[in-house]
């Protein structure tokens, strides 16, 4: 199949499954009611704060036996940074809970094509902020510099279900208020666990775990700390469990499984916040795996990640991990043959076809992978020692497109004296090229490396020995001019791929998961409207230049084939219009409104598509990000970080349907107002 065809086919997937969740993130568990004034909290302390009451989590152990590892990155604290979210904790009857967690964390959004890879990742959602609520309930979140990202803000407290409010943003120098956010005691499931067709027959210490949401959600929760992995109860004596406070009021799949019967897993069980959910389980007689997984040394392999799929259609894999000897055990198996597959860090996925259940033998030898000794030099023949270095698909056959590897990580190299080269491990089967980075030296790519096996080749892992060298780039020399054809001072000049629309949010998803082939960088003209771009790479590019007095443009199909300076045509800029005004609901100002400013569906010119999008501050106003060319467009909103999960999205795609509103731009104007008041859903 066409490697670029795949590719594209896979980006396609991800964008339509997570396309429209990215532009209107939902949220879960929470009631947003008319927001109240509040002050930024001052420092809680500790010793004053009457804490939530605490409950016996006894029905609720960890999905995992082990504790969970303490994030990679440690929460920033609440602190009177320029920019944050604030807000107020209340109960179901308007009291004020204090002392319960609270955490940012980046929203999956942001990096949507990576989810497969960081659901892997224990610590791939680890909060970035944290705070305590006051005595009064209320709590700050805040971040030393405001980014141009997603967020999510998760409540954890023992005695109500977990709260989570998605799609937020921060806006630089301002702290903006959510309002108040009422926590409720979530749902209760209980039930039975029996050998199926007898119900008198309960199957002691059978495992039930439920998943509250998308394997975002889930996996975020499982990140936070004090959170567990999850919603999981024991069955006791009678073959009883319950689960209480389980932070859903939609539709989430529930599954049980015990030694030596097979896993049943129940889809769209509707939960309830007013009655108690009971879902019981009648297990059929089921088959375990077990084996020890090994490298060729025989030495044992550890959190190895083991998937037993089962060859007729099913719902999903059974999981397992190797222990530190390398042991592992897989239950809840049907009868009839399996697909195993193991994998880990620095070896070669192993797979297996018709591997039958209840094998308790199995031992599995696992292939380290190749490895690329890679020696970097400078353009005269000396070898450098500082530098940046990453592994990158290749495919020729598309005009040397690039993709990221995500099993070998970028490096930051500094070499002693006495090494000359830096090792790759992990090199998956493929074709590649390493791309290097150093200070004085365009970007720069190696010479292919063609480590595709053939059928019937030696498995072992191979290695390759290559030489990198560094060239210094070429130049790109303009000039920026208004409309009168006067210099302009200060305007941005920044790089981008040709072909790149940043105003797409298909391609800003993107932007995260694709390597850059071509030199990233910016500058400002100086007094006389010049600008120059030195040290960039061998690549085709388009320039995209801006000044907050004026509209941006693009300068599209600059190509860059030999280190020689380019000159730029001169760019003018024209001054165009600012957008502002206030978005409401029944005339209120409530939470964040998201509000998009548009070119109309049925303009064709894509390429000139513009596509804005904001959030209102603390009083509900708000202004687009820059200006816009004279011509018409679509204004829309849709709140934020409220309602239900299964609700919310649909939810917002209706506000910005119904809240649809033209907008003109003449030639000349230089500022347009435009209110939008969207209806109350009560």
């Amino acid at each position: 199949m066409n490697r670029a065809l795949w590719i594209v086919g896979a980006a396609v997937a991800g964008l339509i499954a997570f396309g429209v969740w990215t532009w209107l993130e939902g949220t879960a568990d929470l009631e947003v009611p008319t927001t109240p004034t509040l002050t930024t909290p001052a420092t809680v302390d500790t010793a004053s704060v009457t804490p939530a009451n605490a409950t016996d989590r006894t029905n609720s152990p960890p999905i995992e036996r082990t504790t969970a590892p303490a994030p990679t990155r440690a929460p920033t604290p609440a602190a009177h940074f320029p920019q944050g979210l604030r807000g107020l904790l209340l109960d179901e009857s308007s009291r004020a809970l204090a002392g319960l967690s609270v955490y940012l964390v980046d929203s999956a959004g942001n990096d949507p094509l990576a989810i497969p890879l960081l659901t892997r990742q224990r610590d791939a959602f680890s909060p970035v902020a944290s705070a305590e609520s006051a005595v009064d309930g209320t709590f700050a979140l805040g971040l030393p510099v405001a980014q141009d990202k997603i967020y999510e803000v998760y409540v954890l407290s023992p005695t109500h279900a977990t709260a989570r409010l998605g799609g937020l943003r921060l806006l630089a120098g301002q702290w903006h208020d959510l309002g108040a956010i009422t926590l409720t005691a979530g749902a209760t499931l209980r039930g039975r666990v029996t050998v199926v067709g007898r119900e008198d027959i309960p199957i002691v210490g059978a495992v039930v775990a439920v998943e509250i949401g998308g394997t975002f959600a889930d996996a975020a929760l499982r990140a936070l700390p004090g959170a567990g992995h999850g919603l999981v109860a024991t069955a006791d004596v009678t073959g009883a469990y319950e689960l209480r406070h389980v932070p859903s009021r939609g539709i989430v799949q529930v599954a049980a499984v015990a030694p030596g019967f097979a896993r049943l897993l129940k889809q769209n069980i509707e939960l309830s916040t007013e009655r108690a959910v009971e879902v019981n389980f009648g297990l059929a007689p089921g088959h375990s795996l077990s084996g020890t997984i090994v490298d060729v040394a025989g030495g044992p392999i550890s959190n190895a990640r083991v998937e037993a799929w089962p060859q007729q259609p099913a719902s999903g894999p059974l999981l397992a991990q190797s222990d530190d000897r390398g042991q592992f055990t897989v239950l809840g198996l049907l009868t009839g043959p399996h697909r195993l597959r193991v994998q880990t860090k620095g070896f070669a996925p192993h797979d297996e076809l018709n591997v039958m259940p209840d094998r308790t033998d199995l031992r599995i030898v696992m292939q380290q992978q190749s490895r690329i000794r890679v020696r970097v030099v400078s353009d005269n023949g000396n070898t450098l020692r500082s530098y940046q270095i990453g592994l990158r698909r290749y495919f020729p056959e598309q005009n040397g497109q690039i993709a990221s590897v995500a099993e070998v990580p970028e490096q930051r190299v500094r070499l002693d004296g006495l090494t000359d080269t830096i090792e790759l491990t992990g090199v998956p089967t493929g074709r590649f090229v390493c791309q290097v980075e150093a200070e004085g030296f365009a970007k720069s790519l190696s010479p292919e490396i063609d480590n595709v096996r053939e059928t019937g080749a030696d498995p072992g892992p191979r290695e390759f020995d290559i030489v990198v060298t560094m060239h210094r780039g070429g130049v790109l020399r303009g000039r920026v001019l208004d409309e009168t054809g006067a210099p302009i001072v200060g305007a941005n000049i920044s790089t981008q791929a040709n072909g790149t629309m940043p105003d797409s949010p298909f391609f800003r998803m993107l932007a995260g998961s694709v390597p850059d082939r071509i030199t990233v960088t910016k500058t400002t003209t100086d007094r006389d409207g010049q600008f120059v771009l030195p040290t960039l790479a061998l690549a085709d590019y388009q320039l995209l230049v801006e000044h907050p007095e004026a509209c941006r443009t693009f300068v599209r199909g600059l190509r860059i084939e030999r280190p020689v300076e380019v000159i730029v045509p001169p760019i003018r800029l024209f001054g165009g219009a600012t957008i502002r005004g206030r978005a409401t609901i029944a005339g209120r100002v409530v939470g964040q409104i998201k509000v998009v400013l548009s070119t109309p569906s049925t303009q064709t010119n894509a390429t000139d598509a513009v596509r804005l999008e904001t959030v209102t501050d603390a009083e509900g106003a708000f202004l687009m990000p820059r200006r816009v060319p004279p011509g018409t467009y679509e204004l829309r909103a849709a709140v934020v970080g409220t309602a239900e999960p299964e609700a919310q999205i649909f939810r917002q795609i209706f506000q910005l349907q119904r809240s649809s509103t033209l907008v003109s731009v003449a030639p000349g104007q230089r500022q347009v107002e435009r209110d939008i008041d969207l209806p109350s859903d009560h």
